[in-house]
């Protein structure tokens, strides 16, 4: 006798990532503290925990909320997807950067300690460390400007 029938579970995966509009005159479960309920705050667009006080505003295609009033530098964004609140991911823009600035940082020292190799006199050595201190500036450069938050 199997102990798994197919209808038991119904698997909605596709609902999982969809989200659903936000009504704010319902009530929902904080994303927090999964505790508290969200209401709404009256006369605002925004929804506050009844445990524990962190307040939420609705983005304006009211499909997100974003937890406001944070010392966490990322604002953390969550949708509805009629069942619970899903963590919104952001792109990961700045970890494929991040990954390509590492690696490009690599290639860098790479060529640097190739030069060494190849031109042992000094004049020679000299250019190709400027060259390498010149490139890996620039690379630190775009790093910073990649990887700051607006």
């Amino acid at each position: 006798m199997a102990f798994s029938s197919p209808h038991k579970w119904p698997r909605q995966k596709s609902s999982l990532r969809v989200a659903q509009p936000i009504e704010p005159t319902k009530i929902y479960p904080c994303p927090c503290c999964h505790q508290g309920q969200l209401r709404l705050i009256t006369l605002t667009e925004a929804f506050g925990c009844s445990r524990c006080q962190n307040i939420f505003a609705i983005t304006p295609d009211r499909l997100h909320i974003e937890q406001l009033a944070v010392s966490y530098p990322y604002r953390k964004i969550w949708f509805w997807n009629g069942h619970q609140w899903v963590l919104h991911r952001q792109s990961t823009f700045q970890g494929s950067a991040l990954l390509g600035l590492t690696l490009s940082l690599g290639v860098a020292l790479a060529v640097g300690f190739l030069g060494v190799l190849l031109f042992p006199s000094q004049a020679q050595l000299l250019s190709w460390f400027l060259i390498l201190c010149l490139l890996l500036t620039l690379l630190m450069v775009t790093a910073i400007l990649l990887l700051r938050r607006p």
